[in-house]
């Protein structure tokens, strides 16, 4: 963000020399914190300064170097915090004096004409670099939505809905409905979180899509095909992002459900009979972590107006401002209140209330919620789907 120049920059002024007005500041002190008023630029006589951005460090500046003309210059909100790193002495300069300056020792104007020049370079060059990099992103986002399915499937006496939010343009979660050709009655529910963010995750989330379809074309079993995909991650991807994953087969006609967890979140299953709702609590190791796994299938008997909800911890580990978790009381909750609704309202439900708990706080993780639904028993005789 600043340039840094040679510590003999401003020592041929005499007036630096034996300056008046400057000031001691110790190590640590902050000397202009970002957004304060720009009512002076500073020349670093003795020590050194560091600068940061949203309390990441960006430079290091030493004796001789000029900071903080930018804020004087354009009368605006100080960019960033500059605090003294180890003991030392600058020379504040306001308006008046460093127009008093400028007109008295041109060469001192050159100099400074000099700095803010090559400052200006460097944040044309990083623009650049942001533009493209944002080009990139969007590129990124397309080719990931292009991933996820374009609409929840429509089979008669059932109802499929989905939300997803990434907490950046692009993300780590995945959900999908995997048709099977040669037996029409079944659908497989996938739902699945990468272990990081940002594009890392991303590709990582396309790589194990890509496996899990392709296995669910050579078995039916939920538990055979996680393993293989376990197996095909730890052989091809040479990466530390793992991927937890959880995949049910269910056969529209008999609402019979069989299915695997591989380290993801519990689903939760809203049973109407009862009027209450129950985690599914079988579970085994993330995919990626070691060649062979254990994934213990299961098997459950969705009937009429029963709800099953699929999620990522992006729901429950969403916090408001006093770091308090939505967490799975509070899902199970909203679920429990909803589940007399339509599919999507309850996807529409459950999001809001994540949303009412968070308010401000910025989204941190990828949220994803599926919900499954039987309305209506299928009549055997027919084969609308």
């Amino acid at each position: 963000m600043y340039p840094h120049y040679d510590s003999t920059t401003f020592r041929n002024f005499g007036f630096f020399q034996q300056p008046e007005g400057s000031r001691l500041y110790a190590p640590g002190e902050i000397i202009f914190a970002e957004g304060e008023p720009g009512d002076f630029m500073y020349v670093i006589i003795e020590g050194e300064v560091a600068v940061t951005l949203d309390g990441r460090l960006v430079n290091y500046l030493g004796p001789g170097t000029l900071f903080g003309e930018m804020a004087l210059m354009d009368k605006r909100p100080r960019s960033a915090t500059v605090t003294a790193a180890v003991a030392c002495r600058v020379l504040p300069l306001d308006t008046q004096r460093f127009e008093t300056l400028i007109r008295d020792e041109p060469a001192f104007a050159l100099q400074v004409m000099a700095i803010m020049t090559e400052r200006l370079r460097r944040f044309m060059e990083d623009e650049v670099k942001r533009l493209r990099l944002q080009q990139e992103l969007q590129i990124s986002q397309q080719i990931q939505m292009s991933l996820l399915p374009k609409k929840s499937p429509q089979r008669q006496g059932w109802e499929f809905a989905a939300i997803y939010r990434s907490a950046q343009q692009v993300g780590g979660d995945l959900y999908d409905y995997i048709p099977t050709s040669d037996q029409p009655d079944l659908l497989r529910l996938l739902i699945a979180d990468v272990t990081g963010k940002g594009i890392p995750a991303a590709l990582f989330m396309a790589f194990s899509r890509t496996i899990l379809r392709a296995e669910s074309r050579l078995s039916h079993a939920p538990e055979e095909i996680l393993r293989q995909t376990n197996r095909a991650i730890i052989r091809d991807m040479d990466s530390r992002l793992f991927l937890s994953a959880f995949l049910g087969t269910l056969n529209i006609k008999t609402g019979h459900f069989q299915y695997a967890n591989g380290g993801h979140d519990r689903p939760l299953w809203f049973r109407a009979t009862v009027g209450r709702v129950e985690p599914l609590t079988t579970a085994g190791l993330l995919l990626g972590v070691r060649p062979d796994v254990i994934l213990p299938e299961a098997v459950i008997q969705l009937e009429v107006n029963d709800v099953l909800l699929l999620y990522t911890d992006g729901v429950t580990e969403a916090r408001d401002m006093r770091d308090e978790p939505f967490g799975e009381e509070r899902l199970a909750a909203a679920l429990q209140a909803a589940a007399h609704c339509s599919a999507q309202e309850i996807a529409d439900r459950i999001a809001a209330a994540v949303t009412d708990l968070t308010s401000d706080t910025p989204q941190s993780d990828d949220l994803t919620l599926m919900v499954v639904k039987r309305v209506k028993r299928v009549n055997p005789q027919s084969d609308q789907l």
